[in-house]
């Protein structure tokens, strides 16, 4: 399954969303008051995303990418789950969909 991924910045969080619950994969930077947080006993570094999509898609997604169907965040008010993503895998994902065509 190929799925369209697309970066959104801070103030495109309804594009994002709209876009994820469509079927795509939604890159959405997130604010980066997380740095030097834990979650799962990792430290947060910046940058700090969110990758949004429904969660069938979003599995796929990660498991392209490394990432575990158990670090899903769930679904709350809308659709769409999402992976928190930060440190250097965030910064290497925004090079490569910015370098994208």
């Amino acid at each position: 399954m190929t799925l369209e991924v697309r970066y959104f910045e801070r103030r495109q969080i309804r594009e994002a969303i709209a876009f994820a619950e469509a079927g795509g994969i939604a890159v959405h930077r997130n604010f980066d008051h997380y740095h030097g947080s834990t979650i799962r006993g990792v430290m947060r570094e910046r940058p700090f995303l969110h990758v949004i999509g429904l969660r069938p898609n979003l599995e796929s997604w990660g498991r392209e990418h490394g990432l575990r169907p158990e670090w899903i965040q769930p679904e709350k008010r809308r659709r769409v789950a999402h992976y928190d993503a930060f440190g250097k895998f965030a910064e290497e994902l925004i090079s490569r969909l910015e370098a994208a065509p």
